[in-house]
């Protein structure tokens, strides 16, 4: 038996869970926390400015090293900053984790007007948290803590939201350590297997499309294998780019890319979806509306049966691990030689199909990008024009290399997702790719990227308006548009201001440049290139 404040009891479970970096700031509740984070060396906190940013870094940091991301947050005001990412958080099933403080525990919901007091915090929380509990005595801290990453382990991820209050984090109470790492993905039922394998066997034009939750579940291999197997091609949601490099040729599209996808789904026979939720997004919005011919069959293997038959009911559901499921129907459906009967060369003249929206000079920036950047380099984007034409047409060669709020589509995600990726694969060259817009909501953490000497890139394309927002009232509204236009700093002087590096680019032609002086200085750097591209959507 251990003896320890509950805020030791807070970093003991984190570290026994093997936490290693912590985003968040000290507030006059969460002290003992930080206290017991001072004490010990096994977690590296990030001190943030804001924090929306430091749950916006850990949601980065969740998507490139696929570990909880943890955020530390005080009291009201501290706790409900973090709202809007877990909103992101929740709908790109991130495991992110709050553990924030709470007025005293005889105060919780009698509304007398306690400092910093939210009336039943830990209610706000729930619908944006897979998971979302308030402590009620001190003994139980750990426990909770432990049962959150178990939680995370065995389901499909999601953030989690733990509130203590602060008399609990300064109490005294004795109670066993236990080392983490409990808990499983539940494996797939045998006989769907066995009936999914022979659907695929008979298939003549079998089609894979892969989402998220096959990265999370680590099977990109297993997927690759399936591909191969049945000849068949993959198409990704945005979520899943990556779960087979682009350059390969078995790689189709993006799902929300109509031009490029919808002929091939409608030619499938047989659609296996893996670890997608087929979010209404990326189906049924501006530039795809997805729909299955009663003459298909649709497979629909997801951990969550919660998503399974929500817009398109499958006749074959199976629920459990993408891992286990695409291994095992790797395995019943042996080494035959597949019976495929795809056109690759007219599948391949498909999928550079774009609408003549995708001008020269939007390719050209794409391309610049891509050719500018190693094959394994982090791009995290934030929401504006380019970013929306990335979203299916810049070419994602690995998982966890290219990151996207596409769940909640906020702004002001980039950033701080980008400091939260640097900080888990520090090997990695990271650039965050935003508008002028984006860039200014979250503006404040290039400070915390200075301060730990980031060399992340900060791209910023500034047109001196919301585009997107100016576009779609040209189109809703006979071209009148207006609250759109933006006054914006000399953005290389603001970034010198903050004591990173900032260069303005004269243009695409010179950007290739200007993004390798910056990958190899020794903090951040911001990039101001001045461009209008606006959105692909189509009417």
């Amino acid at each position: 038996m251990a003896s320890h404040t509950g805020g030791e009891w807070v970093v003991e479970a984190l570290r026994a869970e093997g936490v290693r970096h912590v985003f968040g700031i000290p507030g006059v509740h969460n002290l003992t926390i930080y206290d017991a984070l001072l004490r010990q060396s096994a977690i590296t906190h990030v001190l943030a400015r804001h924090e929306a940013g430091a749950a916006f870094m850990a949601d980065g940091y969740a998507r490139a090293s696929g570990e909880p991301g943890v955020v530390v947050v005080t009291t009201g005001p501290g706790a409900t900053n973090t709202l809007t990412p877990l909103v992101e958080s929740y709908a790109g099933s991130m495991p992110v984790v709050v553990v924030m403080s709470d007025v005293a525990s005889h105060l919780v919901g009698r509304e007398l007007g306690a400092l910093h007091e939210v009336v039943n915090q830990i209610e706000c929380f729930r619908p944006v948290t897979r998971w979302a509990e308030a402590v009620t005595e001190a003994a139980a801290i750990p426990t909770t803590l432990h049962g959150a990453f178990d939680l995370l382990r065995t389901g499909r991820p999601g953030p989690i939201a733990i509130s203590i209050p602060n008399d609990f984090l300064t109490a005294r109470v004795q109670g066993p350590t236990r080392e983490g790492g409990h808990g499983r993905r539940p494996p797939c039922h045998v006989g769907e297997i066995g009936e999914a394998a022979r659907l695929l066997r008979g298939a003549r034009r079998p089609l894979l499309i892969a989402g998220g939750g096959v990265i999370a579940a680590g099977a990109e291999a297993e997927l690759q294998a399936l591909a191969r197997r049945l000849d068949a091609p993959v198409l990704t949601t945005v979520m899943g780019r990556g779960v087979i490099s682009e350059r390969d040729p078995l790689w189709h599209a993006v799902l929300p890319n109509r031009r490029a996808s919808e002929a091939v789904i409608k030619a499938a026979d047989v659609v296996l979806a893996v670890g997608c939720r087929f979010a209404h997004r990326s189906t049924q919005g501006l530039l795809l509306n997805l729909s299955f011919d009663p003459s298909q069959t649709l497979i629909h293997l997801d951990l969550d049966p919660r998503v399974i038959g929500v817009l398109f009911k499958p006749q074959l559901p199976i629920v459990g691990d993408a891992k286990d499921g695409l291994q095992r129907l790797g395995d019943a459906l042996g080494p035959s030689p597949a019976a495929s009967q795809w056109d690759h060369g007219w599948r391949a003249a498909l999928r550079g199909a774009a609408s003549a929206r995708y001008t020269v000079e939007t390719a050209r920036l794409v391309e610049t990008l891509r050719r500018a950047l190693p094959d394994d380099a982090i791009v995290v984007n934030d929401q504006t024009g380019i970013n929306y034409w990335m979203e299916w047409r810049f070419p994602v060669l690995a998982p966890r290399t290219f990151l996207y709020p596409v769940g909640s589509a906020t702004l002001g995600y980039g950033v701080p997702a980008a400091i939260g990726a640097k900080i888990a694969r520090p090997e990695r060259p990271v650039i965050c790719v935003a508008g002028d817009g984006g860039f200014m909501y979250s503006v404040n953490e290039l400070a915390t990227a200075v301060k730990y000497r980031l060399p992340v890139v900060f791209l910023v394309m500034n047109d001196n308006r919301y585009g997107a927002i100016k576009y779609l009232q040209e189109a809703l509204f006979a071209g009148r548009w207006g609250e759109a236009d933006l006054t914006n700093p000399d953005f290389p002087a603001l970034a010198r201001a903050f004591g990173a590096r900032g260069e303005r680019v004269a243009g695409v032609e010179a950007l290739g440049a200007a993004i390798a002086r910056a990958l190899a200085a020794d903090g951040p750097t911001v990039l101001e290139l001045r461009m209008t591209i606006e959105p692909p959507w189509e009417f």
